[in-house]
C-alpha cells in the first residue's frame, strides 16, 4: 500500500485488547503519531493519543501494540463506517462544529509534526 500519512481514506485503530478507534485526525510526531478519534471535541482529554513507537508495515500498519487499518475495507466493521458516515454527515450540516484550527494547535502544542502546506490561523508556522 503506502506511507501512512499520504492516506486520505478514513483509519481506525485497533488496540492489542481489540478496542477499536476511528482516527478523525493523524499526525506524525518525534515519538511516533498522535490522533484525534471522531468527536473529539465531546472529551479531548480521553480522544487525542499519542502512540509511542515506530510505524512498522505499508497497510495495515503497526505502532507499539496497535494496528492501523483502512476503515471499510473489504466491507469490514459496518458500525465504525457508520460512525465515520455520520461524522461526516456533521461535519456536510455544522461545519462550524469542526475546528481544524484548534486541531492543529492542540496537535501542534502536544509536538506534533505539521505538514509544511497547513496554515493556522492562515499563517503558515
Amino acid at each position: 500500500m503506502a506511507e501512512i500519512f499520504t492516506i486520505k481514506s478514513p483509519l481506525y485503530i485497533q488496540y492489542s485488547n481489540g478496542e477499536k478507534r476511528v482516527i478523525q485526525n493523524l499526525f506524525k510526531h518525534p515519538e511516533g503519531l498522535l490522533y484525534f478519534e471522531l468527536f473529539w471535541e465531546n472529551n479531548p482529554k480521553y480522544s487525542i493519543h499519542l502512540i509511542k513507537g515506530k510505524i512498522k508495515g505499508e497497510g495495515p500498519w503497526k505502532i507499539a501494540d496497535c494496528t492501523l487499518h483502512i476503515l471499510g475495507c473489504n466491507h469490514t466493521h459496518p458500525k465504525l463506517c457508520e460512525m465515520q458516515s455520520f461524522h461526516r454527515q456533521e461535519m456536510l450540516l455544522n461545519p462550524e462544529n469542526f475546528r481544524m484550527n484548534e486541531v492543529l494547535e492542540i496537535a501542534s502544542k502536544k509536538g506534533a509534526i505539521l505538514p509544511k502546506d497547513i496554515a493556522i490561523n492562515n499563517e503558515r508556522k
